[in-house]
């Protein structure tokens, strides 16, 4: 029975996290985000939208990004893809969305660089698909100003000016923590970033490293100061997807001999493998961060989740720091 009550406990805090990342509160009590009739494309203009409040009735974003907030967002708006689906793939897909619902407001990210995954994808090129949207509005909010001018751009299209100075307060003044916190001459570590699935039905787990040069190098490994050492498990005959190869049994781990594993995603199923090849290889108990105990499951960042970068980058560097 305390069994049963530690778990329903744990499962009614993971939904209130859910809801809180949604809503962008974190006192007590959560209100519920305004719909709008509006679409809007770019992850980081919905983060930002989200934390002034407001929800459009659809939107294009990588959610894939966002697995915290996945499956609240699927309730609160009808999710269309991602921007290289409905440019590219379904370029159909807004435009007849919008005619559908009646919708003439288009809200549409602008950014140096969208996606490091998909370079050729920008969100400003949905304008050219719904020309023959009849009274369509179409609206920008650039974030290559930074993120401060972004927000009170974005609170200006929705006449919520009044939130804006305390969200980019708390944005500044958590940012001026990150700059505080990095080390003079970096920390030095070896990193091995490994994203995990755990899939329920069948008991499987499937990893991905994640390769050098992608999100985690550029806004967490390298402000720090580490260097990643997935490189030395990846061979020539590897396909790098979406910054991720297959990682497989974890062949090579030995002569990548981190300092530290960062696992992202499912952490059970990064611990589940380590286990599996421990008991296979037992001499990679030797490897540093095995040894030294330095696995931790951590959040992954993708530049989405822009007004948490702060939040997130301290539980790496605090990790990292060990």
């Amino acid at each position: 029975m305390r069994k049963i009550r530690i778990l329903f406990t744990a499962l009614c805090l993971c939904c209130l996290s859910a809801f809180f990342c949604l809503t962008g509160a974190y006192a007590s009590p959560a209100q519920k985000p305004d719909q709008i009739k509006a679409v809007m494309v770019g992850d980081r203009l919905v983060d930002v939208a989200l934390k002034l409040g407001v929800v459009p009735e659809g939107m294009a974003v990588r959610l894939s990004m966002w697995p915290d907030k996945a499956p609240a967002l699927r309730l609160a708006t009808q999710v269309l893809g991602c921007p290289n689906r409905v440019l590219k793939k379904f370029p159909k897909t807004i435009p007849d969305f919008m005619k559908e619902r009646g919708i003439k407001r288009l809200i549409l990210e602008k950014s140096v660089k969208f996606c490091l995954y998909k370079k050729n994808v920008n969100p400003v090129n949905v304008a050219d698909l719904v020309k023959d949207v009849p009274g369509i509005t179409i609206e920008y909010v650039d974030f290559s100003k930074g993120i401060p001018a972004a927000v009170r751009e974005a609170a200006a299209l929705f006449d919520m000016q009044d939130k804006a100075d305390k969200i980019i307060g708390k944005y500044k003044a958590s940012m001026k923590k990150v700059e505080a916190s990095l080390a003079k001459g970096g920390l030095g570590k070896r990193v091995l970033v490994i994203n995990g699935n755990y899939s329920t039905s069948s008991g499987k787990t499937f990893l991905r490293i994640e390769a050098p040069g992608g999100y985690t190098d550029q806004y967490i490994l390298g402000p720090l100061g580490c260097a990643n050492v997935a490189g030395d498990m990846i061979t020539d005959t590897m396909k790098i997807s979406k910054g991720h190869v297959s990682a497989g049994r974890l062949g090579g781990i030995d002569k990548a001999n981190p300092d530290v594993i960062v696992a992202t995603g499912n952490g059970f199923a990064v611990q589940l493998a380590l286990h599996k090849a421990m008991k296979k290889n037992p001499a990679l108990a030797n490897i540093p961060a095995i040894k030294n105990g330095a696995v931790y499951s951590l959040p992954f960042y993708g530049d989405s989740s822009v007004l948490e970068y702060p939040q997130i980058f301290r539980q790496w560097s605090i990790a990292l720091k060990k």
